[in-house]
C-alpha cells in the first residue's frame, strides 16, 4: 500500500521522461477510444476493449526502469517502421515523426550508451532502405522516392545536430568547470590560519604531557593518568583537524592510513557539528593497518563529498544512519584494490540518474552544472569528485538500496594497498 502510494506521489510530482511518455500516450489512446465509441453506429464490445490500452499505459507510468524505457522507445520505432511499410501515400510523414520521437526518447533516456552515432546511423539507414523498398512496392515514382529519402536524411540530420549540440555544449561546460576545480580544494574550508592555530594547540598538548610526567614523578599516578588521557584525546582531535586543514596542499603521492583518514573526516563532519552529533549514527569499519598510496588532496575531496552528501540525504529520516567500510580486495592476478563503501538510509537517486541499476560516476552524463540529487544543489561537488577520481584513476559506482538509501562504492585500483 505504501509503495503504491509512493509511486503515485512521485508520478504526480516528479515524473521521469519515461513516465511522461506513458502518460501522453495514455491520454492519446483514451481520447481515441472515446471518439470511436461516440462515432460507432452499432454496439461493438471491441470499442470498450480499446480502453484497456490507456489503462495499461497508466499502469506502466507508475514504473521507470531500463526495461520500460527500452519498450517505449522500441515500440515507437517498430510502429514507425511498420507505418512506412504499410503507407501508400507518399505525402504522409507520420511514420518518420514517430521514428524521430523514438530516437529523441532513446537519446534522452541514454539507451544508446556511448554508441549514439552508430545507433543513429543504423536506424536512419534501415529507415531509408525500407522507405525505398516500400515506395517501390506501393508504386511511388522514382522522384517521389528520392523526395522521401531527401526528407528523411535532412530531418534526421537536423535532429542529430540539435541533440549533439546540446551534448557538445554540456561537455565544454564540464571541461571548463573541471579546469576551475583543478586545485581540488576540499569542502572543509577551515581558514588559512588553521594550521598555525593547530600547531599552537599542539604546544599546549605537549605542556599537558609534561605536566602528567611531573605528577607521575610526584607519585600522583591517578592525576597523571587523567591528565595524560585528556591530553591524548585533545591530541587526537588536533591531529584530525590538522589533517583536514592541510589536505588541500598535499598533492604528492604519499602513504595514507585509510582508517585514520576516515576517522578524521567523520570527526570533522559529525563530532564537531552540534546539529549532527546526536542525530546521525556513523558506523566505521576499516582495518587499522590498511594503507593506500596516492594524492591525499584528491582522496579527501572524494570522501568529503560522498560522506557529506550521504549525511544530507538522510535529512528527514527518523533514524539517520551512514555506514563506511574500507576493504582490500584481491583479484586472480594477486593485485589488490582498495574499496571504500559508503551507505546511507536516506533518499534514493532519481531514476533518470541510473543506467540500468547503477550509476558509474565517471562515465555518466547525469552530473553536470545545475544537476544535483539534492534540492538546491549545483552539481559542482560531484564535478570536483569526478576530477579527483580521474586523477587517482579510480572508479565510483552508486546504486539505490532495496531498503532505502544509496550505496557508493569507490574502487582505488592498482597495487596500492597493504596490510
Amino acid at each position: 500500500m505504501g509503495v503504491g502510494t509512493g509511486r503515485i506521489r512521485r508520478l504526480l510530482h516528479r515524473p521521469s521522461l519515461a513516465q511522461k511518455i506513458s502518460l501522453i500516450f495514455a491520454v492519446f489512446f483514451f481520447i481515441s477510444a472515446i471518439r470511436r465509441l461516440i462515432d460507432a453506429d452499432i454496439y461493438d464490445p471491441y470499442h470498450y476493449a480499446e480502453f484497456v490500452i490507456p489503462l495499461l499505459l497508466l499502469t506502466l507510468a507508475l514504473f521507470d526502469n531500463f526495461l520500460i524505457r527500452f519498450l517505449q522507445a522500441g515500440s515507437l520505432l517498430v510502429l514507425g517502421l511498420l507505418l512506412i511499410h504499410t503507407n501508400a501515400n507518399p505525402s504522409d510523414i507520420s511514420s518518420f515523426v514517430l521514428i524521430s520521437v523514438a530516437l529523441a526518447a532513446a537519446y534522452k533516456m541514454r539507451l544508446f550508451g556511448r554508441h549514439v552515432r552508430t545507433a543513429f546511423l543504423v536506424i536512419v539507414g534501415v529507415t531509408v532502405v525500407l522507405s525505398v523498398v516500400s515506395g517501390r512496392m506501393h508504386g511511388f515514382s522514382p522522384m517521389q522516392r528520392v523526395n522521401i529519402v531527401n526528407f528523411i536524411l535532412a530531418y534526421m540530420a537536423l535532429q542529430y545536430v540539435i541533440f549533439e549540440e546540446e551534448t557538445i555544449s554540456l561537455t565544454k561546460e564540464r571541461d571548463t568547470l573541471s579546469r576551475h576545480a583543478n586545485e581540488l580544494r576540499p569542502f572543509a574550508t577551515l581558514g588559512t590560519n588553521t594550521a598555525g592555530l593547530v600547531h599552537d594547540f599542539k604546544g599546549d598538548v605537549a605542556g599537558l604531557y609534561a605536566l602528567a610526567s611531573i605528577e607521575r614523578l610526584s607519585d600522583n599516578a591517578e592525576i597523571a593518568d587523567r591528565i595524560q588521557t585528556y591530553a591524548g584525546r585533545l591530541n587526537t582531535r588536533v591531529e584530525a583537524i590538522l589533517d583536514i586543514a592541510t589536505a588541500a596542499d598535499r598533492v604528492e603521492p604519499e602513504e595514507i592510513n585509510v582508517a585514520e583518514l576516515l576517522r578524521n573526516v567523520v570527526y570533522y563532519f559529525v563530532e564537531i557539528n552540534r546539529d549532527l552529533k546526536h542525530k546521525v549514527t556513523i558506523s566505521l569499519d576499516a582495518p587499522d593497518a590498511l594503507y593506500y598510496t596516492g594524492r591525499r588532496n584528491a582522496l579527501m575531496v572524494i570522501l568529503e563529498n560522498v560522506i557529506k552528501n550521504s549525511i544530507e540525504a538522510t535529512e528527514g529520516i527518523a533514524a539517520r544512519a551512514v555506514t563506511i567500510e574500507a576493504t582490500p580486495v584481491s583479484d586472480d592476478a594477486g593485485s589488490e584494490t582498495l574499496e571504500i563503501t559508503v551507505r546511507h538510509n536516506g533518499r534514493h537517486l532519481p531514476p533518470e540518474a541510473l543506467d540500468r541499476d547503477a550509476l558509474d560516476v565517471r562515465r555518466s552524463t547525469y552530473f553536470r552544472r545545475g544537476k544535483s540529487t539534492k534540492p538546491g544543489g549545483t552539481g559542482l561537488g560531484m564535478l570536483n569528485t569526478i576530477r579527483a577520481l580521474e586523477i587517482l584513476d579510480a572508479t565510483m559506482v552508486m546504486k539505490n538500496l532495496p531498503t532505502g538509501g544509496v550505496e557508493s562504492r569507490i574502487s582505488l585500483a592498482g597495487n596500492k594497498t597493504k596490510r
